[in-house]
This record gives structure tokens, C-alpha cells and sequence, in this order.
């Protein structure tokens, strides 16, 4: 590992940063950022969101933590296959974006056009029975009717198709809504396997946690990571311990050497004030 950073130059495994000026965001930050050139170093695995930054501040379930660990040692359980089969069917289900109100809208706005026409109709059909029984020329109101009539027809044509484009929009919606509970079903029951996948995997690398717990200079019992009520940087760093996080550690708390904390972590470490 190569740090160079506010003008200092510094090489090895275990590298200590506590007399430099610079915060323990920006070291961590140039860790995780492949074109930073500030710190050479190995690329960081998913786990090192976890626990790739060990403070008093660590927020980190411990069972979350030994199961991601697991994780970067190839462990696998019986529910990796259908929690695979979850995920792929929850990106298959496209839930459509539907429109009800505009269709609704244009229903109620061709409704309205006919109910006027009909009037304009009845009117103007008054009118040439009046113009008739006068026996006086009817043809100029006979004109106007044949107008409202023909312009009532094109209106009741828009109205159906109106109607029927909601009844579309609609049945389009109970899809949506069909789809969305499925994918709330699907995330439910994939989440569900997730913490079954997590507690199988704590499960079985909880003598590795237990061991990797006695490996700090803490008050904290070896102890199943469910039971574990020591503090969180230490199940985050008992975690760290046997996973393979592949960036440098960023530690700022626990340790007065940086070389006892490289052992106790068993990693690449930089130790920075916090």
C-alpha cells in the first residue's frame, strides 16, 4: 500500500496517519475510489461498506456483519438458489405508470359535449316541425339539423371511444396493482430468505466470530454474534478479521500501535485520528 496524502509520502502494510491533517472520511474515500492516486492499494470488496472504517461510531448488526464475511469466503447456504429466483423474478415484473385521471377526464368532457348536442338537436328538430305545421319554408332549419345531427354523431363517436380508452386504463390499472402486490409479496419473501440466508451463515461462522472477538484488546466475551452485546466497532472489526475486505482497513479506535492493529485485524490497515 502507497498513501500519499497533504504531503506525505508513506509505504507498508500498516500505515499510520495520526500525524498527518487529514480527516478519516477522505482516507476512506480515496480507498474506495479506484482513480483516486492518493492511496494505492488492493479494490475494496462489499463488505468493506460495512466495516471498512472502524470507529466508536460503528453502527453494524453483528449478524449482518459475520454473514457478509462469510460471504467473502465463498460460504453459500441452502437459500442462495431461491433468493436468486426471487430477485430475477422481482426484475421481470414491470409495473406500467397508468393514467386514470386523464381518462377519466375526457370521459366526462365528451359527455358533456353530448348532452349539449342533444339540446342543439331537440332544438333545432323543434324548429322544423314549427317552420312545417306554418307550412313555411323549413329547409334553412333542416340544414341546421341535419349540422347538430351529424356534429352529435361525431361527438357520440368520441364519447364511445372515450369510455372504452378508460375501461383500457382501468383494466390496465388492476394489472398495476395486481403487479404491485406481487412484487410486495416478492420482496417480503425475499427479504425473509435473506435473514434466513444471514442467520444460517452466523450460524456457522460463529466459533470464527467468537475467536476473532478474543483477538481485542477489550472487555468483550467470545460469544455468538446473536448474543454479542460488546461493543459494535468490535463486532465490526471481529468481522473484518476473518473476511477478505480487500482494501486497507481505516481504524480510529482501539489501538495505540498500527502494527497491533494490522495483527489484531489481520489486514491492511491505516490508522487515523477520529
Amino acid at each position: 500500500m502507497r498513501v500519499d496524502l497533504a504531503d506525505v509520502e508513506r509505504h507498508g502494510r500498516a500505515i499510520d496517519l495520526r500525524d498527518v491533517d487529514v480527516a478519516a472520511e477522505a482516507v476512506l474515500a480515496a480507498i474506495r475510489d479506484a482513480d483516486d492516486e492518493r492511496i494505492e492499494c488492493a479494490s475494496p470488496q462489499p463488505i468493506h461498506e460495512r466495516v471498512g472504517f472502524l470507529h466508536h461510531g460503528l453502527s453494524v448488526a453483528p449478524i449482518a456483519a459475520v454473514a457478509a464475511a462469510a460471504r467473502t469466503r465463498g460460504a453459500t447456504t441452502e437459500h442462495d438458489a431461491e433468493i436468486r429466483a426471487v430477485e430475477d423474478e422481482l426484475a421481470a415484473i414491470d409495473v406500467p405508470e397508468v393514467d386514470l385521471t386523464t381518462a377519466r377526464e375526457r370521459v366526462a368532457e365528451t359527455a358533456s359535449d353530448v348532452d349539449r348536442l342533444r339540446e342543439r338537436v331537440a332544438r333545432a328538430s323543434g324548429r322544423v316541425e314549427a317552420r312545417r305545421e306554418a307550412d313555411a319554408d323549413a329547409s334553412d332549419a333542416e340544414a341546421a339539423l341535419r349540422d347538430a345531427t351529424r356534429e352529435l354523431a361525431a361527438r357520440e363517436t368520441d364519447h364511445h371511444a372515450a369510455k372504452e380508452e378508460l375501461a383500457a386504463a382501468q383494466e390496465r390499472a388492476r394489472e398495476a396493482r395486481d403487479a404491485r402486490e406481487r412484487k410486495l409479496a416478492l420482496a417480503d419473501r425475499r427479504d425473509n430468505l435473506r435473514r434466513a440466508a444471514r442467520q444460517a451463515l452466523a450460524d456457522a461462522y460463529a466459533d470464527c466470530f467468537s475467536r476473532a472477538v478474543d483477538a481485542f484488546p477489550v472487555p468483550s466475551e467470545p460469544t455468538h454474534p446473536r448474543e454479542f452485546s460488546g461493543p459494535e466497532w468490535v463486532a465490526g472489526a471481529a468481522a473484518a478479521r476473518f473476511a477478505c475486505p480487500g482494501a486497507p482497513l481505516v481504524v480510529g479506535c482501539g489501538f495505540e500501535r498500527v502494527t497491533r492493529a494490522a495483527a489484531a485485524l489481520d489486514a491492511p490497515v491505516v490508522l487515523v485520528e477520529v
